[in-house]
């Protein structure tokens, strides 16, 4: 029990950092009815950021995470004004290649600035061991790292559901073309919805990095599992998101502990096939209405 346990707790480290990334995935896609490919290069600058900040200036966790989740968002915001912008009323494989493009643009350009090696980010949480009957051993820092990201993801919900600008987003999401009619700058919500999705996938990295590794090229695998959470979860939906990025890091850190390490992107993936051809639209999401 203790082992199963202690897998449970991994596997909410990482469903932690999965759903950071994800829910950039779900609000753009929610409200633009695109998928940022390049959200998991934003994740990985927002990473390298933390990375330099805390290296460079000595930055303490507490200055260094807000500060990195602020110019990443703004980094998210560039990204919009320059690059899809102009984008919004064009055929649909134009914007997937431009999100592809910047996204090699990020990593080329990260891998420019600090080169191409590994790096860790150093680590700045408690990392105490705190022992459980005979045999749970958990460090503070998983648990923080966990508590921190499930207040984010609360944050989250709280603004989307609680507040004006929330409520705009929603309303964008459900119908853009009424928007402007009803006095909203649609080019505002959309930039704050880039921002907010960029600053949690920062903060994810910091996360990740502090956990494990970063390089120029992490964000291709890790945002397209990301994505694959969203879509599990049910693309456009927040509470989606977090709940496929939870089963699939489940998914994915019991199948290391249990058959192989080979075996756990074979599975993530056909995981997705399986549960798209008992929901569709996803577990969480809503069937999309065509309308004539």
């Amino acid at each position: 029990m203790e082992i199963i346990i202690q897998q449970l707790l991994n596997a909410a480290q990482l469903g932690a950092v999965y759903a950071l990334i994800a829910l950039g995935y779900t609000m753009v896609y929610g409200i633009l009815r695109m998928i940022n490919f390049a959200h998991g290069d934003i994740f990985m600058v927002g990473a390298f950021i933390g990375f330099l900040l805390a290296t460079t200036v000595n930055m303490p966790l507490v200055l260094m995470m807000p500060l990195t989740m602020l110019l990443t968002a703004f980094v998210g915001i560039a990204i919009e004004r320059v690059a899809y912008r102009k984008l919004r009323d064009a055929n649909r494989m134009s914007l997937v290649i431009t999100a592809l493009g910047v996204g090699i643009f990020l990593e080329n350009f990260v891998r420019m600035v600090v080169g191409p090696q590994t790096r860790q980010i150093p680590a700045q949480l408690p990392d105490k061991i705190l022992t459980f009957g005979s045999g749970l051993v958990v460090t503070e820092d998983k648990l923080l790292i966990i508590l921190i990201s499930l207040a984010l993801m609360t944050i989250l919900w709280l603004f989307t559901n609680k507040t004006l600008m929330g409520t705009a987003m929603r309303a964008v999401a459900d119908n853009a073309d009424v928007i402007p009619l009803m006095g909203i700058n649609l080019n505002r919500v959309i930039a704050v919805t880039f921002a907010i999705g960029s600053a949690l996938a920062a903060a994810g990295g910091i996360f990740y990095g502090q956990a494990y590794s970063i390089d120029p090229y992490m964000g291709i695998d890790l945002g397209w599992k990301a994505f694959i959470a969203a879509v599990i979860g049910g693309i456009g939906s927040i509470e989606g998101a977090v709940l496929g990025s939870f089963m699939l890091a489940g998914v994915e850190v019991f199948t290391v502990a249990y058959l192989s390490s080979n075996l756990k992107n074979g599975i993530a993936f056909g995981l997705l096939i399986l549960l798209l051809l008992i929901w569709p639209s996803g577990i969480m999401g809503k069937p999309m209405i065509k309308k004539v």
